[in-house]
């Protein structure tokens, strides 16, 4: 993605090596004439137990997790939804709803089914949590909605196909500013090796207090290939781009998506 793990110039590439870069004719996601149109996006962070078997569908936990998913895949407008794990926090697990409206989104979260939901997981969820969640109604899940764009072809960023997806949440200053910086980004990064995709859009609630906050989502093939373009003098002169029209990020790490399922002609196809 773009925010460095090491700024060290110490084993930085010369100014003139170009190895770090895919040849022209092999970028794998390249950048679009126009971004595609915003799909309104439910995006809920559910903070459960590092120790979860969700992956597994024949274990307990991964039994839960199946009958969560359906309630989303039953909710009204329901499209497609993308589920999958923090690398950092394992047990950060981070849903991604798509609904026709995001009036949906919003009724999901005061319907019963949201409720049924919630409960069906609280044996995931951290003793602590637990706790909180019944003295003072607090819970272990966050929601943000956000209208998300693709910037490249046929990203892998936010679906199971994508091996890792760096991600942060920026906190602009400028909205017209911010769209002027992340579209330049995104002609930058997919020439990186490694990068996959570029996706990316507004968040309709406050971050920390904060309005006008944009999250994005850059596919990777590793996090070492990452972590690697930090170490060259490329992104040494470029980085200045992503210090544009914002105040800094928050959320920034990575998430390895896991499962998907998508409505298709009046009934779902599932992948856990």
């Amino acid at each position: 993605m773009h925010v460095p793990t090491n700024t060290s110039t110490a084993t930085a590439r010369t100014a003139s090596d170009k190895s770090h870069l895919y040849p022209a004719d092999k970028v794998p996601s390249p950048p679009l004439d126009t971004p595609t149109a915003a799909v309104p996006t439910q995006i809920i962070t559910f903070s459960l137990k590092k120790s979860i078997t969700i992956e597994d569908a024949n274990s307990f936990d991964g039994t839960l997790w199946k009958h969560a998913l359906d309630i989303l895949e039953n909710s009204t407008g329901f499209r497609k939804l993308y589920w999958g794990r923090h690398v950092e926090e394992a047990g950060k697990v981070q849903v991604h709803v798509v609904r026709d409206h995001l009036n949906q989104h919003y009724a999901f979260l005061t319907s019963p089914e949201w409720t049924s939901l919630t409960t069906l997981l609280k044996p995931m969820y951290p003793e602590h949590s637990q706790t909180e969640s019944s003295e003072s109604g607090s819970s272990a899940t966050t929601v943000l909605h956000t209208l998300l764009s693709h910037f490249t072809h046929n990203p892998r960023t936010i679906s199971s196909g994508a091996p890792v997806t760096g991600t942060a949440i920026y906190l602009t200053t400028s909205r017209t500013g911010w769209e002027k910086t992340w579209a330049l980004w995104t002609t930058i990064v997919p020439n990186v090796k490694g990068c996959l995709g570029c996706t990316g859009g507004w968040i309709v609630e406050p971050v920390d207090g904060h309005d006008g906050c944009y999250v994005v989502y850059v596919g990777w093939a590793s996090i070492e290939d990452h972590d690697a373009y930090h170490h060259t003098r490329d992104f040494g002169r470029k980085r200045v781009v992503l210090a544009l029209h914002n105040v800094g990020w928050r959320g920034y790490g990575h998430v390895r998506f896991l499962g998907e399922r998508e409505k298709a002609q009046g009934k779902g196809v599932s992948r856990l």
